[in-house]
């Protein structure tokens, strides 16, 4: 048993005081753009933040909400198993679902831009049953995301602390429901951009510490050395033991696993359709390539600083498990992160390294609030139980949710502990069942003869048959099936592998053998959604593209970034690892040199470009804040869509009366 390296004052410090500190601040800021921009949290700012956010504010949403604690730990973890090709498979591995994703979200965006959940869409065109189903899916990924959030911030805090974890897992939420119950997807963003400064910030330090400053290290050529000798005595299951290698089948196997079942977990989860929907167009298709590549360098970054120097200095007298590597169980937890930190910084290095965990736990999971209260309140409350809800009574709604939510998710994620599940294991699981949405999804998108049956039957078939034989493989490979062998490469391989691309088999087969007797025409997609009576002018209008030039540009991005997505696919996933895992090669000491000043310099890029360029963006709106707070400039009230002439409330009231006459005759037959 290692003892905590720290008291557990710091544990409640983060939870409950740093927490209280900077929900304070976001509800600040929250209540100054009210007062001053008249930015009021009515039904549609508070689920899509106006419709009108920046590039940048997208990026830097998709970059911390992309860190998980699982990105911290596992990543790591991997590291510390595999050496060099542990966290650079975890970062180019979920790099390639933020990047594909970029596509589903400019397509959110020009066939669908007066969405408030990507539900809503398939609602719109399939209909109540189809609704229903991929109901199932987008809710179970936000639940379980949610918890393995909080998961892993909560095993990280009791390890390094001795918190009890059950008091971790019901306080952590508290600070992160009353800024997001009070400022919504706004309050999110721009704590999201907070928590990334602070996360990039402690990376440069570790990074720059361990290669040129520390006395245990302190160069790259000594890194290589004393990795070289680890080795020897402890050498790992990659090619001759070396971890300066990618010729590791387990790592591959992991990395596929990875890409494969973590489309899912973007995909299939309502909070990155609510940052696409919250973006301007153009934004959406930007914010996402550059949040996805900003991002990779996080995990690859970290896990050179901390699991590498943890693994280089096994034998130092000051490692936490002298003589003897990090146990399976904590390494399965992303421990080795944090001893790495603690070697090389010492008790501030290991608190930094606790701050980033639980910067990283809280950000995500005020994103996953948001998710799933868009997701209750559009998609159960507005479609099936009040459709003419007012703007108010949908606020209301949403502030019920994000409250319910967060208290279930500390219990949830306590049942998780002691039933033993670990951040690994739920990344492994996830795309086994709930990997069918995400052709489910983008196909409603993209395939205009994609029927309503194949969407009803095709994702609970796949899931059906993933989970057999996900089960089988365990069997098969392993022997017998338990919790530990449905979690092994072999198994997980297979039933994501299934989850995946059964759906796409089964959605195509049943379309194309019984088809529709005309193709879905996407224009009309838009004409289903409706803003609520609290909306301003400028929010409604949001909500439609009308110029014949800006559809036709998003056309040509929709290309673009088709081609942007694949070209990054085939670059990291076939044409950086493929030639080194096949060539066994280990890397020189003039290549490790190589790699880790590239590495070193697109960190630094990565955290200029996400910490400027929101500012950057939003130089018009700090301009008119310092003129209005000075009294240089006259505070603009919004207009509100109620009080429009009534004939424009009219044709809004038609399109409902419509949405509620197509529902009932949907429900008749």
């Amino acid at each position: 048993m290692v003892e905590p390296i720290l008291e557990q004052a710091y544990g409640y410090c983060y939870i409950l005081v740093l927490a209280a500190g900077f929900a304070a601040l976001m509800i600040f800021i929250t209540r100054i753009l009210s007062s001053l921009l008249d930015e009021k949290q009515n039904s549609e700012r508070f689920t899509t933040s106006g419709r009108n956010t920046s590039s940048g504010l997208i990026a830097s949403a998709v970059v911390s909400s992309w860190t998980w604690p699982g990105t911290l730990l596992t990543s790591s973890g991997m590291a510390y198993s595999y050496g060099i090709c542990g966290g650079a498979w975890y970062a180019f591995a979920f790099t390639i679902q933020i990047t594909f994703f970029s596509v589903l979200a400019l397509e959110i965006k020009r066939k669908a831009p007066g969405a408030h959940t990507i539900l809503e869409i398939v609602k719109a065109r399939f209909g109540r049953v189809a609704h229903w189903v991929m109901l199932f899916y987008a809710l179970g990924t936000n639940v379980i995301i949610s918890a393995m959030l909080l998961l892993g911030g909560c095993q990280a805090i009791h390890v390094i602390t001795g918190m009890h974890l059950v008091a971790a897992a019901m306080l952590l939420p508290i600070g992160v429901f009353v800024f997001t119950v009070i400022g919504g997807l706004k309050s999110t963003f721009i704590s999201d951009w907070f928590h990334t400064i602070i996360i990039y910030l402690v990376i440069i330090i570790s990074i720059f510490n361990t290669y040129t400053r520390s006395e245990k290290i302190g160069s790259i050529d000594k890194m290589y050395d004393m990795l070289t000798e680890v080795a020897k005595e402890h050498p790992s299951a990659c090619y001759k033991g070396s971890y300066l290698t990618w010729t590791n089948k387990t790592a591959l196997l992991n990395g596929w696993n990875i890409v494969i079942g973590g489309f899912s977990t973007v995909f299939c989860d309502p909070s990155y359709s609510q940052k696409a929907i919250a973006a301007k167009p153009k934004s959406s298709m930007f914010g996402y390539f550059l949040g996805g590549l900003c991002w990779l360098v996080i995990p690859l970054a970290l896990s050179l600083a901390s699991s590498l120097a943890n693994l280089a200095l096994v034998n130092d007298p000051a490692s936490l498990t002298y003589p003897n590597l990090v146990p399976t169980t904590l390494v399965n937890e992303g421990i080795p992160m944090l001893y790495g930190l603690f070697l090389t910084l010492g008790k501030s290095g290991c608190a930094a390294g606790l701050l980033m965990i639980w910067l990283a736990a809280t950000s995500a999971t005020s994103a996953e609030l948001i998710g799933f209260s868009s997701v209750v309140t559009y998609d159960v409350y507005r479609a099936y139980i009040n459709p003419r809800a007012s703007g108010k009574q949908l606020v209301s709604v949403t502030h019920i949710c994000v409250t319910l939510f967060a208290l279930a998710m500390g219990g949830l994620t306590v049942v998780f502990n002691y039933i033993g599940i670990t951040i690994s294991w739920i990344i492994s699981f996830i795309g086994v069942i709930l990997g069918p949405g995400v052709f489910a999804f983008t196909l409603s998108l993209f395939w205009s003869r994609m029927t309503k049956l194949s969407i009803v039957v095709g994702p609970p078939l796949a899931s059906i048959v993933a989970l057999i034989s996900w089960c089988g493989s365990a069997k098969a490979f392993y022997g017998s099936v338990n919790k530990d062998t449905l979690g092994q490469q072999y198994s997980c391989a297979v039933g994501n592998f299934i989850g995946l691309f059964g759906s796409l088999i089964f959605i195509v087969i049943i379309s194309l053998v019984k088809p529709d007797e005309t193709p879905y025409d996407f224009d009309s997609l838009d004409e289903n959604f409706v803003a609520a009576d609290d909306a301003t002018v400028e929010e409604a209008t949001a909500m439609k593209i009308t110029d014949p030039k800006e559809k036709q540009e998003l056309r040509k991005y929709s290309l673009y970034s088709q081609i942007i997505a694949w070209s990054l696919f085939f670059i990291l996933i076939f044409l950086i690892p493929m030639p080194m895992y096949g060539q066994n090669y280990i890397y020189s000491r003039r290549f490790f040199r190589g790699w880790v000043i590239i590495v070193m310099i697109w960190l630094l890029l990565a955290a200029t470009i996400i910490i400027v360029l929101p500012v950057y963006q939003s130089r018009e709106t700090l301009r008119k804040l310092w003129n209005i707070s000075t009294g240089k400039q006259q505070k603009e009230e919004k207009e509100l869509l109620s009080a429009q002439p009534s004939c424009v409330i009219e044709g809004i009231e038609k399109v409902i009366d419509v949405s509620i006459e197509t529902d009932a005759k949907a429900r008749d037959i």
